[in-house]
């Protein structure tokens, strides 16, 4: 079997492949990713023994024909590229409706006109608004950022291909924990390291706020 990760060097990617790549059933992973986070500990790792198993593409998800082209080959692909938000990170909109809606768009498209057998979309909490109810693929999405609005948006394209394809959509709350492609704007990864290396932490609003949160092991495990 041959998997292809969209986003694969990135936070959620690096540690994703280091448990695909433990798999025997699975012959070969591509990452597919532009390395816009700067992560490059996927290339630092050059003892371990699965590299035999990885390639790497640098490329966009909104570059279609390069995209075609690297599934030909690929029975599962797992789409977790994405531009993400964080209460320590300032965004352009523009790039939230590029990246999240057309990009997995194009994602969809590739896959609709590829061998791709299974497609798992990696969504957002975000797309459920500011609720407080407990939510559920019951619960009508209200998006309230521009984040979550385009992650419902390229829901849609995932749902579409659903008719023709294995496709599953995880909507992941926000992501903690350590990975080889770290990242401190997430907010508990935040508060850890300020905890540790500045004796304080920066509350914002009245520190009652509550999110959806899941390590990034017990995702990494669920896909």
């Amino acid at each position: 079997m041959n998997v292809l990760i969209t986003g694969g060097a990135g936070y959620v990617g690096t540690e994703l492949l280091a448990k695909l790549a433990l798999n025997k059933q699975i012959n070969k992973i591509t990452i597919y990713d532009n390395l816009s986070k700067g992560h490059r500990s996927l290339f630092l790792e050059k003892k371990s023994s699965f590299l035999s198993k990885i390639v790497f593409v640098h490329g966009e998800i909104l570059d279609s024909r390069l995209l075609k082209k690297q599934l030909t080959d690929t029975d599962v692909l797992i789409h977790l590229a994405a531009m993400v938000t964080t209460p320590f990170a300032n965004t352009d909109p523009h790039f939230f409706e590029q990246v999240n809606h057309w990009g997995t768009a194009e994602v969809v498209y590739a896959a609709e006109e590829s061998g791709v057998s299974k497609l798992i979309y990696l969504s957002s909490t975000a797309v459920y608004g500011t609720g407080t109810d407990l939510a559920d693929e019951s619960i009508l999405p209200l998006p309230q950022t521009y984040y979550g609005i385009s992650k419902l948006r390229g829901e849609t394209h995932v749902n579409r291909l659903m008719e023709k394809k294995n496709s599953i959509i995880l909507r992941g709350g926000n992501i903690y924990g350590f990975s080889k492609s770290m990242r401190f704007d997430a907010v508990i990864n935040k508060f850890m390291f300020d905890a540790h290396f500045t004796n304080r932490i920066q509350i914002f609003g009245n520190g009652k706020q509550t999110r959806a949160f899941i390590h990034v092991e017990h995702l990494v495990n669920t896909i």
